[in-house]
């Protein structure tokens, strides 16, 4: 890099190559012997380096508020799908349960000529279906240790209420709602144009109305039962239903997931039911014999 040098004798300036610092020569005005000095230059430039510093934390900076920013959406993102996952779930858990109770049901009913009765009177006794269905539910066991001699909740039959098969409870919602492992949470629904008449139980022959939207079986929770007991020989009451305008928990159905209940059909298919069906409607599904014509989509 070529830099000032002004010769001592003449006063003359001569831009000379820095290649030439140390060097002797003549002065190219005057003639006479000069020495070309040490030139030294700086190789600091602060402000390029002060720049460059600055930029770096901004960019850094940024780079800190969009990674903060990433984990806020993420988290809300990853809290609404645990919730909607956890939704899902509890919804299938009480549909696979139900299909399950459903097939079990039918079971009997080839066997035995109708479904179970809701309740069975032994002397002054009762004991749920249930108890009835538990050896086609693979619960041969459970079934020979319950004395149908004894109340339901004698000391026998009651130390039998922790020994509860799974299919009975939905264990999603019942852990999200602090429930016990002795809680049923499936009925049957009882009374006049039901499957379940005053008179008896029918058979699956004996329901005319098409098998794949009658129900059988429901997710519920009745006032009436007071023990919580799978055992309890409790069930829904078509009466109570149809007096109640509301449906989630109003009338026994539902009251344990959020926005409807499940349910089991004569055919053993699961559905989710939402709480805003029409009164008409349900209606329609629960009766055995009603002839009411209900679309292909009223479960969807």
């Amino acid at each position: 890099m070529p830099v000032l040098f002004t010769c001592p004798h003449c006063r003359t300036s001569t831009r000379v190559d820095d290649c030439y610092a140390g060097h002797t020569g003549e002065c190219v005005t005057c003639g006479k012997a000069i020495q070309i000095p040490e030139f030294t230059t700086s190789d600091t430039v602060a402000p390029p380096k002060q720049k460059s510093l600055l930029l770096t934390w901004v960019t850094a900076a940024v780079i800190v508020m969009l990674l903060v920013g990433l984990v806020v959406v993420l988290i809300r993102v990853g809290g609404q799908t645990v919730q909607r996952i956890s939704k899902t779930r509890g919804r299938s858990t009480s549909v696979e349960n139900l299909i399950r109770i459903a097939t079990a049901l039918n079971a009997y009913a080839n066997d035995n000529g109708s479904y179970p009765p809701p309740f069975l009177q032994v002397g002054p006794h009762r004991h749920s279906w249930r108890v009835l269905i538990l050896p086609y539910l693979g619960q041969s066991d459970l079934y020979s240790s319950y004395n149908f001699d004894e109340p339901w909740d004698s000391e026998l039959n009651g130390s039998l209420v922790y020994r509860m098969p799974s299919v009975f409870e939905n264990t999603q919602a019942s852990a999200a709602r602090g429930g016990f492992a002795s809680t049923s949470h499936y009925f049957l629904i009882t009374g006049a144009g039901t499957i379940f008449p005053a008179s008896g139980p029918l058979s699956p022959g004996q329901v005319t109305d098409e098998h794949a939207k009658t129900l059988l079986v429901v997710e519920g929770s009745p006032s009436r039962m007071v023990s919580g007991m799978w055992t309890d020989p409790v069930d829904l009451q078509m009466r109570d239903i149809q007096a109640s305008s509301g449906v989630n928990g109003a009338n026994g159905l539902g009251g344990l997931l959020d926005g409807g209940f499940a349910v089991g059909t004569v055919d053993a298919t699961g559905h989710f039911i939402s709480d805003g069906i029409a009164p008409i409607v349900l209606d329609a599904l629960i009766t055995a014999n009603g002839g009411e014509r209900l679309p292909d989509d009223v479960f969807d």
